[in-house]
């Protein structure tokens, strides 16, 4: 069946929240390394979550990438890597849609100005 990729990233959209509902219910930290999704304000892919448990020491992990509260990710490499049962979509939620579209319009505002200021010169 084929569906526009309007309902696709709708599926994925609820399937993330279920997915990150389970996992706060299972007890994991669940904390996002890049939890805007705008460049800049974070590391990391938008579907990593912490896979260790809630209230843990140290830095958050997912897999092999490690990040703290600065949300800098660094490879910090271990032999086997923990992870949630669940696998999240690199599909953004709308919030990180929304503000990734945001920063994306004040990027366009600023290449239109220097190139308006390029042409006047």
């Amino acid at each position: 069946m084929k569906l526009p990729g309007t309902a696709w990233r709708t599926i994925h959209r609820i399937q993330n929240r279920w997915w990150d509902a389970r996992a706060v219910a299972s007890g994991y930290c669940n904390a996002r390394s890049n939890p805007t999704g705008v460049p800049g304000e974070g590391a990391g892919y938008t579907h990593w979550r912490c896979a260790l448990k809630r209230a843990h020491e140290g830095k958050h992990r997912f897999r092999n990438a490690t990040w703290g509260d600065d949300l800098r990710v660094t490879h910090e490499p271990v032999q086997n890597p923990p992870g949630q049962p669940w696998d999240r979509r690199g599909t953004l939620t709308l919030r990180q849609e929304r503000a990734q579209r945001r920063w994306l319009e004040g990027q366009w505002a600023q290449m239109r100005e220097r190139r308006r200021e390029a042409q006047e010169a």
